[in-house]
């Protein structure tokens, strides 16, 4: 907040006059808003994205989506409840089992290969490409941005699915020590997100991960034990999982098929 506040303030105005603005500013967005939080939220979406603001939207178990009307303003989407699927209790389906069995026995051309952090940029940008009649895409330019700047920072991942040496799925998101949030997929062939979010899950279980959040458990992820929990329970764990010291170790999992 006080970061934000002074870009609204003047750096030519003297030290005090300066503060006095601040606090004057400060108050009135938080009874405006409702809350300390809330003021938070509404200034950060007031100014330009960047990895310091959404690093500051994750931690406080939020993330930034940009209003249809004007894609360069951007709303923290703050859901009640949250879907998050059990990291620790993660078991392979038996119908994701099925399918990567069937991928094992596939033609050399045909099968899929697993790449972890090989082509994160072009992984985002195909999440982006809008679906169906869809028109709009929240993953706009200056998300894709800032999400390369925070790859670069070793925040953000990808699991990538190849097949005959293309790549036809993938599934990319941000860790912040034992947190981490899935933000899209996308598939040009059938079961290639599927495969890709299934070696992700893994991963996240292996290296011991405390909280993974994802979108409504009431859709895809619902074949991965995606569950629905208050936004208060989901705080809760979202303060323990981000100061875990977690490392999303390199390399992609072994499964046992």
């Amino acid at each position: 907040m006080p970061l934000i506040l002074s870009a609204i303030v003047p750096a030519s105005f003297k030290a005090p006059t300066k503060r006095s603005l601040q606090q004057f500013f400060h108050s009135g967005l938080v009874k405006v808003s409702g809350s300390q939080e809330e003021a938070l939220l509404w200034t950060s979406a007031q100014v330009k994205l960047s990895p310091y603001i959404m690093i500051q939207a994750f931690l406080q178990g939020t993330f930034p989506m940009p209003k249809v009307d004007n894609n360069k303003i951007f709303v923290w989407y703050d859901p009640d409840p949250r879907a998050i699927i059990p990291v620790a209790d993660f078991k392979i389906r038996n119908d994701v089992m099925r399918c990567l069995k069937k991928n094992r026995l596939q033609e050399l051309d045909k099968r899929f290969e697993i790449k972890m952090n090989t082509n994160f940029e072009q992984t985002v940008i195909n999440c982006s490409k809008s679906r169906g009649n869809k028109g709009n895409t929240w993953i706009t330019d200056e998300y894709i941005k800032v999400m390369l700047e925070l790859h670069k920072m070793g925040i953000a991942h990808s699991f990538e699915t190849y097949q005959n040496g293309a790549l036809v799925g993938g599934v990319f998101g941000v860790a912040l020590n034992g947190y981490f949030i899935t933000l899209s997929l996308f598939r040009t062939v059938d079961n290639a997100s599927k495969v890709a979010f299934c070696y992700l899950l893994t991963k996240l279980k292996e290296d011991g991960f405390k909280l993974h959040l994802t979108g409504d458990a009431d859709s895809w992820f619902a074949q991965f034990g995606a569950v629905n929990v208050t936004k208060n329970d989901f705080r809760q764990e979202l303060i323990s999982a981000i100061t875990a010291p977690v490392t999303f170790s390199p390399g992609v999992p072994d499964l046992v098929i």
